[in-house]
């Protein structure tokens, strides 16, 4: 071969890297290099292959900034760690985009679809009306038809722990499993404002089943889209390793579930007697079946706001109240307090309700800080700009995708002196009540501000008190206290952890 063909082929690939590790935009945050094909994310992997929000934060530390930019792929990226910059993410309108990529694309069946994915005018008419019809079924307001259906699940798992009713799929020689022991209370709890209808008390298989589903989805990504996010066409070559058959797979399992009890709606819709959220929507699409503008209602479009319902609720909520556990069984101090205070104002007699809530503000901490500590939402879900403008100085140019790095944030020790220990106190004043400016932002902020955090706030509360009023939280005889980790994916997830829940008597 010609040696100096050898040498302008060499001389034309060092220039081409160069080119490309340094080709940024004017006055773009400071950050890694890019290299061919995925940009910086070769050096986020190098950084941590498992946790792409730990390699963020070895880079705030290495560039000593709180807002990076850099390149993932062809795709300009901002992350923000600290709270004004986060805060200002997630109000701006221009930050208001998501990114369209293979994976949402994926999800509604080749379409941008539901609230969680989508944006622009469809997104903000649909959430609107959402939660405005949610809300008559309890939705992000004190309801007590739904309270006490919470609680009745909540004494059909104290049951199930008591040994007065079976199932081994949850409890099995003295042991519960995490996070499966709440599959069932918090999906009936979201499926009965969607469809009316619960799933069965005497088998909780089916409601594992389609959290499993969830799970396995969230699972197969993580906040940036990974390679197949970056690179599309990767699903044609390594459709097993790049997530994109487990995607489909769930997904459409997901779909058929939602799909079935939509059709039986339509069968037996009657306008006379609106029995859920479906029944509305559905009456709406009949009006505006012949809009000449076209319709903002659709089936498909009803699918996918069910299935951010019970998809969101089926993992964020059930991963936060594992890990609560899990923190739990590492700090029993902690427990016997929140004990103490649920004795105090509670009692044995009756399960707490919402109305106990103001009056145990250190169970109130104990949450608010498991929520910090873990951050499930590590790097929030992707914003993407709408326009070009600036941010904290910086220029942003359109299509760039922000990320919001919670994770760095909610362990800054300039704002927590120490972030890494779990200390509810830190949201108590001297006097031991409840803060009443929460730092935290676990649940996002402004018109992205997750739309079920008044639902998970205080079903979680319920949950918790009415488990820790009835159960110490225990690690198993022999065992040592599990891992505080979590599983990686779009959001983070717990693991599979059994704990031993102890009768107080």
């Amino acid at each position: 071969m010609n040696p100096f063909l050898v040498l302008a082929v060499v001389l034309l690939l060092v220039l081409y890297i160069f080119r490309v590790a340094t080709t940024r935009p004017p006055n773009f945050p400071p950050g890694p290099p890019s290299l061919p094909i995925y940009g910086a994310y070769w050096l986020l992997l190098l950084n941590n292959w498992t946790y792409i929000h730990k390699a963020i934060e070895k880079m705030r530390c290495r560039y000593r900034s709180n807002l990076l930019g850099f390149y993932l792929g062809g795709v300009p990226t901002v992350v923000a760690c600290d709270y004004e910059t986060i805060k200002e993410i997630e109000t701006r309108p221009e930050f208001l985009g998501r990114m369209d990529t293979i994976i949402a694309r994926e999800r509604g069946l080749g379409k941008l679809l539901g609230v969680i994915l989508a944006d622009g005018p469809l997104w903000a008419h649909q959430r609107r009306y959402m939660l405005r019809h949610m809300r008559d079924f309890g939705f992000g307001t004190r309801s007590a038809s739904l309270e006490n259906l919470v609680q009745q699940e909540i004494q059909d798992m104290v049951d199930i722990l008591n040994g007065k009713k079976q199932d081994k799929g949850i409890y099995r020689d003295g042991l519960a499993l995490l996070p499966d022991l709440f599959f069932h209370i918090l999906l009936n709890a979201i499926w009965s404002m969607y469809a009316g209808d619960r799933f069965s008390y005497t088998d909780h298989g089916h409601a594992r089943f389609i959290a499993q589903q969830g799970i396995k989805f969230v699972r197969a990504n993580d906040p940036t889209g990974r390679a197949l996010a970056l690179t599309p066409w990767i699903r044609h070559i390594f459709p097993q390793k790049s997530g994109f058959t487990q995607i489909r797979n769930t997904n459409t399992k997901l779909v058929e579930v939602i799909k079935k009890t939509i059709d039986e709606h339509i069968r037996t819709h009657s306008e006379d007697h609106m029995r859920d959220f479906i029944d509305i929507y559905i009456k709406e699409m009949k009006t505006n079946e012949n809009n000449p503008n076209g319709s903002p209602f659709s089936e498909e479009q009803l699918i996918f706001l069910g299935w951010d319902l019970l998809v969101s609720t089926a993992t964020t909520l059930t991963t936060t109240l594992s890990m609560y556990i899990m923190y739990m069984m590492h700090h029993p101090e902690v427990q016997s307090n929140i004990q103490n205070e649920i004795d105090t104002v509670v009692g044995h007699n009756r399960l707490p309700t919402l109305n106990d809530r103001s009056k145990m503000p250190y169970m109130e901490a104990s949450l608010r800080e498991l929520m910090r500590i873990s951050s499930i939402f590590s790097l929030g879900i992707a914003h993407r700009a709408t326009e070009d403008t600036h941010l904290r100085g910086y220029f942003i140019p359109k299509n760039t995708m922000l990320l919001t790095g919670l994770h760095s944030y909610h362990n800054d020790p300039e704002v927590w002196g120490d972030p890494h220990i779990y200390r509810p106190e830190r949201f108590l004043d001297e006097k031991g009540q409840l803060l009443k400016k929460d730092l935290t932002l676990p649940f996002g902020a402004g018109k992205r501000l997750c739309a079920g955090e008044t639902f998970g706030r205080q079903n979680m509360w319920l949950i918790l008190t009415g488990l820790l009023q009835n159960f110490t939280l225990a690690v198993p005889k022999g065992q040592k206290p599990p891992d505080l980790h979590t599983v990686n994916g779009f959001h983070q997830t717990s693991p599979e952890v059994w704990f031993q829940p102890l009768p107080r008597t």
